[in-house]
């Protein structure tokens, strides 16, 4: 009785093992495998009481109820012909639907946790990426997009350099000759000076000063520091005459306009001699310009014969 209880939850504990091991799944069993299964168990026990000599076989879900060999006159037990002492119950055969169903609550994934016999198990580490794929087949060409905002204006570049001349375009045709126009006014503002030398000169690097004024229309001509002051705007005519003293070889004098050299004057000659050199310009003036001779090298002669002179005049004024 004992070895067919142990039978029994033998039975038992292997159709629920799935359950205890907390397996997501469970494990499909098909009625006709419990069938099989029984038989086995039933073949068992029929064993164990033909060897034991029992008279009374245990009762089972698959098993049938046997009674004990008859004796005959002699007394001997009389042989029994060999037949199944057992009847096994016969188990119907599943229908397909039975079957569908079954197949349906086994493939039902489990929904039951196991936190008292088992834990799941930690993911492993991570492992190492694969290599690469294959390249794709390249996309179609996208749209075109959106036309951006204006830009900014940039900055302005530099100038260019100067093209050259183009070729002269042919004369046209002469115009119409205009009607006389009225004489004009005479200015009424003379300006002239001369100024001599009478006696010599030997400083070097500065402005020249002329020992007598002869003439001095206006007065705009300093006789103290030798510089002429142009009352208006206007072209201005300049010129001067000098000779170099006898105790020098070389000789130089500047015209200056506003502290600038404009002409100059060079004489050479052997100590000893004598020489006379001179020099004139034209000079546009403005308002308060100031002319004067400047002193180079060398020394100038002078005496009452005014070998050394410095004059100047107004041409016209200037619009």
């Amino acid at each position: 009785m004992v070895l067919k209880a142990c039978e029994r939850w033998s039975l038992l504990i292997f159709l629920f093992l799935p359950f205890c091991l907390c397996q997501e799944e469970y494990s499909e069993v098909s009625v006709k495998d419990i069938a099989n299964l029984t038989k086995v168990v039933e073949n068992h026990e029929a064993s164990i009481y033909l060897k034991g000599g029992q008279t009374e076989a245990a009762n089972h879900t698959g098993g049938v109820n046997s009674r004990p060999a008859a004796a005959d006159k002699t007394g001997k037990m009389q042989k029994k012909p060999k037949r199944n002492k057992f009847e096994t119950k016969v188990i119907e055969q599943p229908t397909p639907d039975s079957i569908q169903e079954q197949r349906e609550v086994v493939d039902r994934p489990a929904q039951l946790e196991c936190n008292h016999c088992c834990h799941r198990a930690e993911p492993g580490p991570r492992g190492w990426p694969g290599p690469a794929g294959q390249a794709g087949i390249p996309g179609n060409h996208g749209n075109n997009g959106n036309n951006g905002l204006p830009g900014r204006e940039g900055l302005k570049g530099d100038q260019g350099n100067k093209g050259n001349m183009g070729p002269r375009g042919e004369r046209g045709n002469q115009g119409i000759r205009g009607e006389k126009g009225q004489a004009g006014i005479p200015s009424e503002l003379k300006v002239a000076f001369m100024a001599s030398m009478a006696t010599h000169f030997t400083n070097q690097n500065s402005g020249i000063i002329f020992s007598s004024v002869e003439t001095n229309i206006g007065s705009y001509f300093d006789v103290m520091t030798g510089r002429f002051s142009a009352p208006i705007a206007g072209i201005y005519f300049f010129t001067f005459n000098m000779m170099k003293h006898e105790d020098v070889e070389e000789t130089s004098v500047y015209l200056m306009h506003n502290g600038n050299a404009i002409i100059s004057m060079y004489s050479s000659e052997s100590k000893g001699k004598h020489d006379t050199a001179g020099n004139s310009g034209v000079l546009k003036l403005e308002t308060g310009d100031e002319v004067w001779l400047r002193m180079g090298i060398g020394a100038l002669h002078g005496d009452h014969q005014r070998y050394c002179t410095f004059s100047g005049f107004l041409l016209f004024e200037s619009s």
